[in-house]
This record gives C-alpha cells, sequence and structure tokens, in this order.
C-alpha cells in the first residue's frame, strides 16, 4: 500500500456512544500503516492542513468539520455513528475497507458548492461559510417576517414568511426539503431560495446560478426588530433589522471522499424510505 505520504485527521464527536474508542482504534491502525495522523475532538478541533480528515459521529458533526477545514481545501470523508446519514454515508465497519482503498487507488474527490455569507456585524464585516444553508427567521418564534431578497443586484420579490432558507444542493435534502423545497443532485452548480410558509402561496422554492449574487434584507416588527440567521444550524447570529446579507459561492469547494460501495441515490432512497 503506497499510504507512506498521507498525513491524516481524525475528529470525533465525544457525545456519541464508543466515538472515542473507534478514533483512536482507527488512530493505531493508521500509525500502524506509517501514516501521520492527528486525533481531535470536534467541540475543540483547529483547522489543519492534512491529506484528508475523517470525521467521526453524524450529519451535524460533519459539518463542523467541513467548515473548519474547507478554506484549507481539506478532503473530508463521514463516518456514521448515528442514525443514517446523507453526508456521513460510510459505516463503522467500512473504514478500514475505505482506507484501504485510498492508500492502493488514491483519493477520489467529489466538489460541491458552499455558501459564502457576508454581513455587518457589531460593527465589523463577518464573513462565514455554510454547507447546508443560511436561515434566517425572527427571534421569537412563530412570527411573521418581510424578507426583501435581490438577485443580481435586482429586486426579486419581497417574501412575507416565517423564515427563508438560502441552500446548498447538499443541503437540499436537510430544512429546505422539510419546507417543501426540491431535491437538487449535490454537485449541481445552484443554490435555492426556500421561504418557510410564505404568506402568498405564490412564492415557490426559486432555483438560481451558483454565479448569482444574492442579498436580502429581513425585518420583523416584533422584539425590538431582531433577526436570527443561522449557519448550518450551528452557527448563529442576531441581527437589527434592516441588515443586508449578501451570497455568494465560496471560493473553495468542498471536497468530498467518494463512498464508491455506496450511490447518492441508495442513500436517497433509504434515508427517505422510497421503494418501502
Amino acid at each position: 500500500m503506497e499510504n507512506m505520504k498521507y498525513s491524516i485527521g481524525i475528529i470525533y464527536n465525544k457525545s456519541k456512544t464508543n466515538a472515542k474508542k473507534l478514533a483512536f482504534e482507527v488512530f493505531l491502525w493508521l500509525k500502524r500503516n506509517k501514516c501521520k495522523v492527528f486525533i481531535s475532538d470536534s467541540s475543540v478541533v483547529q483547522p489543519k492542513k492534512v491529506d484528508f480528515v475523517l470525521s467521526l459521529g453524524g450529519d451535524g458533526t460533519m459539518l463542523k468539520v467541513i467548515r473548519t477545514f474547507a478554506p484549507l481545501s481539506v478532503p473530508v470523508k463521514g463516518v456514521n455513528l448515528g442514525s443514517l446519514g446523507f453526508l456521513a454515508d460510510t459505516n463503522t465497519d467500512e473504514i478500514i475497507a475505505l482506507l484501504k482503498n485510498i492508500f492502493s487507488s488514491g483519493l477520489k474527490i467529489e466538489k460541491r458548492v458552499l455558501l459564502s455569507i457576508e454581513f455587518d456585524y457589531n460593527y465589523k464585516k463577518l464573513k462565514t461559510i455554510a454547507v447546508n444553508d443560511c436561515v434566517a427567521r425572527s427571534l421569537v418564534g412563530g412570527r411573521l417576517i418581510s424578507v426583501d431578497v435581490n438577485i443580481d443586484k435586482t429586486f426579486t420579490a419581497l417574501y412575507k414568511c416565517d423564515g427563508m432558507i438560502i441552500a446548498t444542493p447538499t443541503g437540499s435534502t436537510a430544512y429546505s426539503l422539510a419546507a417543501s423545497g426540491p431535491i437538487i443532485y449535490p454537485n449541481l452548480p445552484v443554490f435555492i431560495l426556500t421561504p418557510i410558509s410564505p404568506h402568498t402561496l405564490t412564492q415557490r422554492p426559486l432555483i438560481v446560478s451558483y454565479k448569482s449574487s444574492v442579498s436580502f434584507i429581513a425585518n420583523n416588527k416584533y422584539n425590538k426588530g431582531k433577526i436570527m440567521i443561522s449557519m448550518d444550524g450551528q452557527e448563529n447570529y442576531t441581527l437589527p433589522n434592516g441588515t443586508r446579507v449578501k451570497f455568494s459561492v465560496y471560493k473553495k469547494p468542498l471536497k468530498l471522499i467518494k463512498n464508491c460501495s455506496k450511490s447518492y441515490f441508495e442513500t436517497l432512497r433509504t434515508k427517505l424510505n422510497w421503494s418501502v
């Protein structure tokens, strides 16, 4: 196995049963195979340039790992320790076979778009990224907000809704799907705008090119005009009324290591209980 060149990160979710134990078992196997390896708990992980990273947990763990390592263009592979995941599509009993295949045949990478988000926060310009989606909603649950959407600097529509989701194709099977958004094949170069419970029934989800620049200004007349925006349901910011939030494709793609034994449609059928 030609594995001398590989440096590998193992990131595990300590809240998952047996995650730490499994992480150290894989760590020892890789060290025996002369790989350079570092290991970290996902809650404290810091970005580090390696050849690839294994994320041990579920989709939530993997979202955190991707946002941490995407700026360094590090490929990621998710190992699922919970219910079946869309991103973490490799089971624990497949890890060694996957690694042996990588060592013998090299990394097989699938590239996907990531979402870049920019807005003013505490008098500073803040930039962050999302793997699945960015969601805007009222700070008070269940309150109506107004979202003024512009695409390529052209006014598109004013949405009165419970919230607005800007999703990547990877995130099309997450919150956007629950809000009646379409399922998008994950490596297509598009974004999805999905209003949550729009009060005008003709305002439907909208698919736009990843080359488009999208922005919105959200307003909420309740709770002193505060809006919550959330990246992947994990990174949250409270913004005042009228804050412009800008969206574009992130400069570096998400790099996922393919599971050659499992297709996207197989995961889709199993996860959504199709053909049952």
